[in-house]
């Protein structure tokens, strides 16, 4: 798990050929302006999904991971809470079996150890191990996000 600023995500060109892909596309590209919705960038290796919602409360989200592809997160305006651990969490159950054609693992809304934080217009690159909960209501503000998909 990377945390960060948008400002700083440059530094981490280098770290794969699609994650340098999607970091091209944040530098060069205004992702405000985006429609909400799916947005081919590399065909399958690299895509954005757009978003635009206010946050669940707790209560309402859940924990997930995904096997083939890396999340870059990015709050684009407004504040969420996440919550992440790692695969390998000794409380994690799974809610949902994982799904191959939309590449999810849902877990029940429990960890026995946990990183949390907020994003204010800042991202976070999500690893497969990095069993997440995004979408957490800080404020009840409208919150504009991208998810880049970074295939493995």
């Amino acid at each position: 798990m990377i945390i960060g600023k948008l400002k700083d995500i440059a530094r981490y060109q280098g770290l794969s050929k699609n994650i340098d892909t999607a970091i091209d596309y944040v530098l060069n590209n205004d992702l405000l302006a985006l429609e909400c919705g799916k947005h081919p960038i590399d065909g399958d290796n690299v895509f954005v999904n757009r978003q635009s919602y206010i946050a669940k409360n707790f209560d309402d989200t859940f924990f997930e991971s995904h096997k083939n592809y890396i999340d870059l997160q990015i709050v684009l305006k407004g504040k969420e809470g996440f919550e992440v651990t790692d695969a390998l969490d000794s409380k994690l159950e799974v809610n949902i079996p994982y799904n191959d054609v939309k590449d999810v693992l849902k877990y029940k809304n429990q960890a026995d150890h946990s990183v949390k934080f907020v994003l204010d217009e800042g991202f976070a690159l999500l690893f497969p191990e990095d069993v997440h909960m995004p979408c957490i209501n800080i404020n009840n503000e409208q919150v504009e996000k991208a998810v880049i998909k970074i295939k493995l």
